[in-house]
């Protein structure tokens, strides 16, 4: 990856700590969120390497889904526990979530009146991402190891409270990104690894 992919990385994820752009989220290329079904659990599965760009993509998706779910669940409960996001990321998109959760665990919060309320946040609703387009690549001598998923990151739904009940100030809720996820050789299971904003509304 690039230094300056890795920048815009960084980036994104102190933008996604600042404004608690966090929460639950599925793939939908029919761009009608309503009717995504609840994934199953695949946290700590053990899984070969994709034969196919297909199953791949089918994969990342999958596992994908769950840390945006996972992520929602964890701020929910106070984000106090985000242990359980580390059976399903690493690297930049395992620190947003970390980050994220300890922003709603401890707060501040900036507020739509632009200041800065003490004390712990909590969430509501959920964020959703729509598939644009997907591809599979090589990663570490395992072809199609990486996936980059093209999507409209939607938080229309999501909301952040600060403690004294007002809303948390939040940017552009529907937003275009790439979703990275990797297949983890040693640990034989995929990881989303990295979330990229391509700073475009969608």
């Amino acid at each position: 990856m690039s230094t300056k992919r890795l920048a815009i990385a960084g980036i994104i994820a102190a933008a996604l700590t600042l404004t608690a752009c966090t929460g639950t989220g599925a793939p939908n290329p029919t761009g009608s969120a309503s009717e995504t079904p609840t994934p199953t659990s695949t946290a700590g599965t053990k899984v070969p390497p994709p034969a196919s760009e297909d199953e791949a993509i089918s994969a990342a998706e999958s596992v994908l889904t769950e840390y945006f779910t996972t992520r929602g669940e964890v701020n929910a409960a106070g984000g106090t526990d985000p242990s359980p996001l580390e059976a399903l990321a690493t690297g930049k998109a395992l620190d947003v979530a970390v980050n994220d959760a300890a922003y709603v665990a401890e707060g501040p919060v900036l507020n739509v009146d632009q200041v800065n309320v003490d004390g712990p946040a909590t969430t509501e609703g959920a964020i959703k991402y729509e598939t644009v387009t997907a591809y599979g690549q090589p990663w570490e001598e395992v072809e199609n190891g990486l996936v980059t998923i093209n999507a409209c990151q939607d938080a229309s739904e999501y909301k952040v409270f600060a403690s004294d009940g007002s809303e948390a100030l939040r940017p552009d809720p529907r937003s275009t990104f790439d979703y990275q996820v990797i297949y983890d050789s040693e640990r034989e299971t995929w990881l989303v690894y990295d979330l990229i904003s391509l700073g475009e509304s969608c």
